[in-house]
């Protein structure tokens, strides 16, 4: 790995890295743990993940992830820090109301990338990087997370000039492309530099 700072970074995490990666893939046999993580993904839109986690696990301990409700949800994900709780709120009910017709695009579809694209196009609130956050959650690791931690160090590394004010669906695929690359380069998989970078703009491993 080229980056002195990121190869003390992963050999101080490395262990709690290769145990979320694992936990990822175990997630994708439960359905109940998939609805969390989506509803997680769902939440992190210009939110802190701990908060988003936060107000996952309250929704859990409240019965709402089982039973959303538009109003309770909102309230929760307010309390928790979430940003924009009444059009998220209002976004895991619809998401709730769909997860039938997901999980079986999960089980039937063989390509990553076409579900990405589909989970992008038809479920409100996700849009490249959340779907390829929820994905690369459930254990599908072939897709990069390219949010602002990511996009930050990649400006820093010299591998982009500077951050794009906007993603759109073509500018994020060249950014997944050059993040490969360099992930490749520095001689780790690309969710695992993902955790990598994020814990080394945070501090800690969240998911």
């Amino acid at each position: 790995m080229r980056n002195n700072s990121l190869a003390s970074v992963y050999k101080f995490h490395r262990s709690k890295i290769m145990r979320t990666l694992k936990n990822f893939k175990e997630n994708r046999k439960d359905p109940s743990r998939v609805w969390e993580e989506l509803v997680f993904c769902l939440c992190t839109p210009q939110t802190r993940a701990r908060n988003a986690l936060n107000a996952v696990e309250k929704m859990r301990s409240l019965g709402l992830l089982n039973n959303p409700d538009s109003f309770r949800t909102a309230l929760v994900l307010k309390e928790c820090g979430v940003r924009f709780h009444k059009t998220k709120a209002d976004n895991i009910l619809r998401a709730f109301r769909q997860f039938g017709d997901i999980l079986n695009k999960l089980n039937s579809e063989k390509d990553v990338f076409k579900l990405r694209d589909y989970l992008a196009s038809n479920v409100r609130g996700l849009g490249m990087k959340e779907a390829s956050h929820f994905l690369r959650n459930i254990g599908f690791e072939d897709l990069s997370i390219i949010d602002r931690h990511v996009l930050s160090h990649l400006v820093s590394a010299g591998v982009v000039g500077s951050r794009p004010r906007s993603l759109t669906r073509k500018r994020y695929l060249i950014l997944e492309r050059k993040f490969k690359l360099y992930a490749k380069k520095s001689g780790l998989k690309p969710s695992v530099l993902d955790l990598v970078v994020w814990a080394a703009a945070t501090g800690e491993v969240v998911k």
